[in-house]
């Protein structure tokens, strides 16, 4: 889906600053800290207790903010509300806790069954060398095709192999595709990069590839 997340090749939002930051430090302030910690361990946990959650979908439920919040919210703040849906989502808690800032005691059992895997075709389709195009059309839900890549040829540069397919995992459903690292000169990519020698390397899934 296209939504603001996808800021490459984005214009209108000035120049980056330049903020000076304590290297020795992880993490600028402390909560962040503790929200990275919860993260990974609600994360484990959910994995290995082979729920519905996947990490695209997790990925999904930020895309959905509205543009301005989405770009005026911390990164962590982000993490915070993923972490809240998911809970939501999972079964773990009703929202009606969040509000009240508190959780009540009572026993839960998750609300989605773990992904079936299934894999979509056994042999690449490309290899080394073969020129390929990237689609245009995308799905109404999380994708990892970059906008800026869309309908631009590229040469596939070696095969990754049997990938989990992001489109899919954000439905819960894990259907694994051939994946393959394609790579696109910058030339065709940005016009500020004409007669440039340079490219880009990009992991990409079959379904997003059509011959050249």
């Amino acid at each position: 889906m296209d939504t603001v997340h996808d800021l490459g090749g984005t214009q209108g939002f000035g120049p980056l600053p330049n903020v000076s930051e304590d290297d020795a430090a992880l993490f600028a302030e402390e909560w962040k800290a503790r929200v990275w910690a919860l993260a990974m361990m609600s994360m484990d946990k959910l994995s290995e207790d082979q729920t519905g959650w996947t990490l695209d979908w997790y990925r999904h439920v930020l895309e959905r903010l509205p543009p301005d919040l989405y770009l005026r919210m911390d990164y962590f703040e982000k993490w915070i509300l993923g972490m809240m849906t998911t809970a939501v989502d999972e079964g773990i808690a009703e929202v009606s806790e969040f509000t009240a800032g508190r959780a009540d005691a009572r026993d839960f059992s998750y609300g989605n069954a773990a992904p079936v895997e299934t894999v979509a075709g056994e042999k690449p389709r490309f290899g080394p060398g073969d020129a390929v195009v990237c689609r245009r059309d995308v799905g109404s839900m999380h994708t990892r095709m970059v906008g800026y890549v869309r309908g631009r040829a590229g040469v596939i540069d070696s095969v990754i192999g049997a990938q989990a397919l992001p489109d899919e995992s954000a439905k819960g459903l894990l259907r694994k595709e051939q994946t393959y690292v394609v790579r696109f000169p910058m030339a065709g990519l940005w016009p500020e990069a004409a007669g440039s020698d340079d490219s880009l390397l990009i992991d990409m899934w079959d379904s997003y590839l059509e011959p050249a």
